[in-house]
């Protein structure tokens, strides 16, 4: 398993256009080989009471040995004060896991 799924938000204020933007530096820097992104609804406890509002999730897939790479530049480019970022190492078919690797390496 060394293809690796990390998961962010972004605000729902950001155009399209900006997201796309965002996740083109991740791929300029060859640290991901692939990005989608969409919109969902969050509900979250921040600052002593409860929010629901609508962002963008952003999926980045990556190599195991780039996440920490990884995970500092999203940290270093994020609008949030505390970001969500998570990430999980995920079972590919060997094709897409070459390509990958491939498009990181």
């Amino acid at each position: 398993m060394s293809t690796v799924k990390v998961t962010t938000t972004l605000p729902t204020s950001w155009k399209e256009f900006e997201v796309g933007e965002w996740c083109q530096t991740f791929l300029s820097e060859k640290i991901v080989a692939c990005i989608q992104f969409e919109r969902v609804r969050s509900m979250f406890s921040w600052n002593e009471s409860i929010h629901s509002e609508e962002e963008w999730r952003i999926t980045l897939t990556s190599t195991i040995d780039s996440v920490t790479k990884l995970v500092n530049l999203v940290e270093e480019n994020h609008p949030y004060d505390v970001p969500q970022i998570t990430w999980h190492a995920v079972n590919t078919g060997k094709l897409y896991g070459d390509w990958v690797k491939e498009e990181i390496e």
